[in-house]
């Protein structure tokens, strides 16, 4: 107390806070308050691992008893022959540095049979190890990846003019890069499929990769006021109707479009409350319809449609209602007998090995030909064999796979509809006018 106490009244005096004050600009010890800013990923991280417990219980265990197994053998064998071994203490203090591979070398055995049991430790503690750090680098890669995805929400809170897009397949790439080329809207990703989530984050978007079912992730999404419209684009209707239902609960208010994959379902997306609907196939009937219609009528032509698919169904039924004369080809026998079931007359089955009638076709004049197969390789080949034979007309082809647009366009197609390309643009324009489909 009698050097305490006048240091302690120094403290307080005038010229230590002077000294104080003329120090503080150097006193890097303040710069340590700056490690509260990560005090919740660090709890988040305890908490990643405190989810582990079970695993770390097991290994414990399991620790406890190689070690206290090991451990006991050692001294069975070696005690009043190796030197350094004076007590079961001992033996146990071994095992435990031998299993943790840390080997101070301070007691070692002298024995075959103590040798043999210290390569045993060996391999135990390696296998150890290895299970240690994998439970560990599972719990924390689980936890990083929230981690990220709270710094991506705060983020994307401080931006204007947001449009989520939930499914980041084709439809949801060309939508993205249609809205980043527009200056007008920011696209942010919600995706759990890891693939898509780095694929998007290599393009340039910010990207969650998240189960977009979670309420929670919605709530943080919408804690600004900044988020535009949201569009669900998977290839699963249940999937779809469930993101409007989770969003609408949590923001009544919410703008939400969807694209509907089975139009049997329609009824259930209204009854979820969405803004807006658009069926892929239908957005590119639309424009195909119009494009055929002109100039079928314009040049007095025919159509001839390679393909009763889900590609051509709807657009072949609509033209053939405008009185425009249909000619179906399929090498399909189910899909031939349906084109029959649907009222078209001129329908042709073919052996899909024979090209014969193929270049029967190519001999046609006055008729545009519009390739509508399943597989888009088979409309590259109907499209370059045509063209070899000398057939001189429109090709026109119904695509929904941007990567054989280009391979089309070689074969000789003279126009593309593709559905992704025709369904963003109308996707954009709900965006822009809130136009209902």
């Amino acid at each position: 107390s009698v050097i305490f106490k006048p240091k302690l009244k120094y403290i307080f005096s005038i010229p230590a806070i002077i000294d104080l004050i003329a120090i503080f600009p150097k006193f890097r010890i303040v710069r340590l308050l700056k490690l509260f800013h990560y005090m919740n990923g660090t709890s988040s991280i305890i908490k990643a691992l405190v989810k582990k417990q079970f695993e770390f219980i097991f290994l414990a265990y399991f620790l406890f008893g190689i070690v206290f197994s090991l451990g006991s053998l050692f001294y069975i064998f070696e005690f009043n022959i190796n030197e350094n071994l004076n007590s079961y203490l001992d033996a146990i203090y071994w095992a435990l540095v031998t299993v943790s591979t840390v080997g101070y070398g301070d007691i070692s055995p002298v024995t075959d049979t103590g040798k043999i049991l210290s390569m045993f430790g060996i391999v135990f503690g390696i296998a150890m190890i290895s299970f240690v750090t994998s439970v560990m680098v599972s719990a924390f890669s689980q936890k990083f990846d929230q981690l990220r995805n709270i710094e991506s929400i705060k983020e994307i809170n401080s931006i204007q003019n947001v449009v989520i897009i939930n499914g980041y397949g084709h439809l949801g790439n060309t939508i993205a890069k249609k809205l980043k080329q527009s200056q007008e809207y920011e696209a942010v990703i919600i995706e759990n499929n890891e693939e898509n989530v780095n694929l998007a984050n290599m393009c340039g978007y910010k990207a969650i990769q998240a189960d977009a079912s979670s309420a929670k992730l919605i709530q943080d999404l919408y804690k600004k006021n900044n988020i535009v419209a949201m569009l669900t684009l998977t290839s699963s209707d249940i999937n779809n109707i469930y993101f409007i239902l989770n969003a609408k609960s949590v923001n009544p208010k919410s703008v939400i479009y969807a694209r509907v994959n089975q139009a049997k379902l329609k009824r259930q997306y209204h009854a979820a409350g969405v803004n807006g609907i658009l069926e892929p196939y239908n957005a590119i009937d639309t424009k195909a319809f119009h494009y055929l219609r002109k100039h079928s009528k314009e040049k007095r032509k025919g159509i001839i449609f390679f393909g009763y698919t889900h590609k051509s169904t709807h657009l072949s039924k609509i033209l053939k209602e405008d009185n425009i004369d249909i000619t179906i080809y399929e090498t399909s026998k189910e899909r031939y007998k349906k084109a029959k079931d649907d009222g078209f007359v001129d329908v042709i089955f073919v052996d899909g090995d024979n090209d014969k009638y193929l270049e029967y076709i190519s001999k046609l004049k006055e008729f545009i030909i519009v390739c509508a197969m399943d597989d888009e390789a088979l409309s590259v080949y109907y499209a370059i064999t045509l063209r070899s034979a000398g057939f001189k007309d429109d090709i026109i082809a119904l695509s929904d796979s941007k990567e054989d647009n280009r391979k089309l366009i070689l074969a000789g197609v003279n126009k593309i509809f593709d559905m992704y390309e025709e369904s963003a643009k109308l996707f954009i324009e709900l965006i822009k006018k809130g136009k209902i489909y």
